[in-house]
């Protein structure tokens, strides 16, 4: 018996070929295989059937419905909402795999390819936009990308904005922003400002732009993002609760009243937002001085950050002998120790530039005494005790930073030692404690 014999062959052509075939179909003035007309805009366009199936799913659903009957019967496709000149080019894409974009047609084409869900091309109309995102386009940019549900487009414009935002916040194109887009901006860590009250004017330019243009906004939500610890009492009380548009709104009203107590008294309460910004280079961290190991009282100083989670670093140690139950309090970024050294008299400050820095020292040495500042220039200290011959002590000292002395400047009614202290503008309130 003869054995069958078999060859699979492959035609070296027949790619180029058929692909050179299909883009002749869109040249043909003849017409010959046109097999259903789309009218666009006026203009009747001969088309194939197949090829407009084959490549978007909304043709294939138009012209091949589910009954099979139905399907020889569509010899004509109504677009609405599409210029001629604009199908043109996606046809061109459909039938050769190529077209051309511009800045006049990139919106249009994008939109339609979005439409019968031409995939790649919406992806390459997506590409153009995001790579000439401006900030003169950045508006009109985000709403597309907004409407279309394009993320990749939207990111685009948002990390320019929060690039820009200065430059934004001064130009004609800030109305244009949404009320969505303005909150996704304040409420980024990565908004690059100098200063959160210049975050406080772009917002207040933007509320009037609104009210001019009757777009109905919520202030106070988009208040809950401005970093308030950045923000001083005396702007909030000139500048926020006289705006208008701020001050018609009850519970922006009653937000600023309580950002004006926080300023005032450092008590916070719900909703507030105190974490600076990146930009500031300000970073709210927890300062931990003096660590107990057992036998003796560590000179490491660690930053435990707020801001970012499990985030500990060992900065400069303490170059003194550190006590038990010492003092520590800030004034801007200076941190001040007080009841440190062999007769914890000393103090001492701590800049983030400079490392630690010795100050005058106390009259008395204490323990477990408190200490607040009531200005940038004065520092009391209050009660505490003695260890030798536990005496509890009821003088308060006064730490001048310009002159770099302490004074006595009067006594408590009741002496105290672990006592508490606030500032309130002004003055000091004690509170707590133990006696003798």
């Amino acid at each position: 018996m003869r054995s069958k014999m078999s060859r699979k062959i492959k035609s070296a052509t027949h790619s180029e070929q058929l692909v050179t075939g299909v883009a002749r179909l869109l040249s043909d003035t003849t017409h010959k295989h046109s097999d259903v007309q789309l009218k666009v805009g006026g203009k009747i366009f001969h088309c194939h059937k197949l090829v407009l199936a084959l490549k978007s799913p909304y043709f294939d659903e138009q012209l091949f419905p589910s009954s099979s009957s139905s399907s020889s019967a569509v010899k004509e496709v109504v677009l609405n909402d599409v210029r001629a000149d604009d199908f043109h080019k996606l046809l061109q894409f459909m039938y050769t795999g190529e077209t051309e974009l511009n800045e006049e047609n990139v919106e249009n084409i994008l939109r339609a390819a979005d439409l019968m869900k031409l995939t790649e091309l919406t992806q390459f109309c997506v590409d153009y936009l995001t790579d000439r995102v401006s900030t003169k386009t950045y508006p009109r940019y985000w709403k597309i990308a907004e409407q279309m549900s394009l993320p990749t487009l939207a990111l685009a414009c948002k990390r320019l904005c929060l690039k820009e935002f200065d430059k934004i916040g001064s130009s004609s194109e800030l109305s244009s922003l949404s009320e969505t887009m303005m909150r996704e901006l304040l409420e980024d860590d990565e908004l690059v400002v100098e200063s959160e009250m210049d975050v406080c004017e772009t917002l207040m330019k933007w509320l009037n732009s609104q009210t001019q243009s009757g777009n109905p906004v919520q202030p106070y939500q988009l208040l809950t993002h401005i970093r308030w610890s950045a923000v001083p009492v005396e702007y909030v009380k000139t500048k926020l609760i006289t705006n208008e548009n701020l001050m018609t709104d009850r519970p922006c009203f009653e937000f600023l009243s309580k950002v004006i107590s926080y300023r005032l008294t450092g008590v916070q309460f719900s909703g507030l937002n105190t974490f600076h910004r990146p930009s500031s280079r300000v970073e709210q961290c927890v300062v931990i001085v003096g660590l107990d190991i057992g036998i003796d009282i560590s000179s490491d100083v660690l930053c435990v950050s707020l801001q970012t989670e499990d985030r500990v670093t060992n900065t400069h140690a303490i170059p003194t002998r550190m006590q038990r139950e010492l003092a520590a309090c800030v004034s801007g970024n200076q941190l001040y120790i007080t009841g440190a050294g062999s007769d914890k008299k000393e103090t001492w400050k701590w800049e983030s530039a400079f490392g630690w820095m010795k100050c005058g020292d106390m009259n008395e040495g204490r323990r477990r005494h408190c200490a607040t500042f009531v200005n940038n220039t004065s520092m009391y200290v209050l009660g505490g005790f003695v260890h030798e011959g536990d005496v509890t002590l009821d003088s308060i000292e006064q730490y001048n930073t310009v002159t770099n002395k302490w004074t006595k400047v009067g006594q408590l009614m009741h002496v105290a030692r672990l006592a508490e202290c606030v500032v309130y503008k002004t003055s000091i309130y004690v509170f707590g404690g133990i006696g003798q």
